[in-house]
């Protein structure tokens, strides 16, 4: 509080200059205006102190979600092609010769018997593209299993005429 008295004077003093009043005057004027400000400016911060005193502040806070999104991977699917063997069952009318001897003369005679052989070739055919989607699908499946059957079966000996015929 005495350096507020003093400044207060010194001021004071300078003032009394430009008023063209005795510096003397002007220091104590200044002294008195100095205390006065002095113990108010003490009232004042006292006065702030006990009312820090009295009330406290708290800082509130909240959490907010910071909310990101990442594509992760759940599951996959493999596709690859595979070659799988399937019975094909193709029917193919083919010519043969057959001979039928009749009763006659008795030389001989020698006829060359003919037939056409089947020739099997394969080579690979594009059926389709193959799209892949998800969807639900009936499916129907053909089994297919060998069977036996008996047939007949002509064994000759000796002079046995046979006329064989097709069946149609």
């Amino acid at each position: 509080m005495g350096m507020i008295i003093i400044s207060g004077a010194v001021l004071g003093g300078l003032l009394s200059l430009l008023l063209n009043i005795t510096v003397a005057t002007g220091a104590i004027s200044g002294a008195i205006v100095g205390g006065i400000v002095g113990t108010w400016y003490k009232h004042k911060s006292s006065a702030e102190s006990k009312q820090d005193q009295d009330s406290q502040t708290m800082q509130l806070r909240e959490e907010e979600l910071d909310i990101k999104k990442e594509r992760v991977q759940t599951g996959e699917v493999k596709i690859h092609k595979e070659i799988v063997e399937d019975k094909k069952t193709i029917t193919v009318p083919i010519r043969r010769e057959e001979m039928v001897i009749e009763a006659g003369s008795e030389d001989e005679l020698r006829i060359p018997l003919k037939e056409e052989e089947i020739e099997i070739s394969k080579h690979p055919v594009q059926l389709n593209e193959v799209t892949i989607k998800k969807q639900q699908i009936k499916d129907v499946q053909h089994i297919k299993e060998n069977v036996k059957k008996e047939v007949a079966v002509v064994e000759t000996e000796g002079k046995a005429d046979v006329i064989e015929k097709e069946e149609q």
